[in-house]
């Protein structure tokens, strides 16, 4: 499941939207003037993704 939310909201709710990415395998979009600005993902699934690309696991 992807959850949207705007900045502020996820301000207040980080603690829940990073359990949820950890334990549930949730993905934040976080949006800013109703544009997407960037995402909170579980880190298995980014480190994948990194290990997929071929990149070093701190790369952008």
């Amino acid at each position: 499941m992807t959850e949207r939310m705007v900045v502020s909201a996820v301000r207040e709710h980080i603690g829940d939207r990073a359990n949820a990415a950890h334990y549930l395998g949730e993905h934040t979009i976080v949006e800013r003037n109703g544009q997407p600005f960037a995402a909170l993902v579980p880190y298995t699934w980014w480190e994948r993704r990194q290990n997929r690309e071929g990149q070093g696991a701190l790369a952008p």
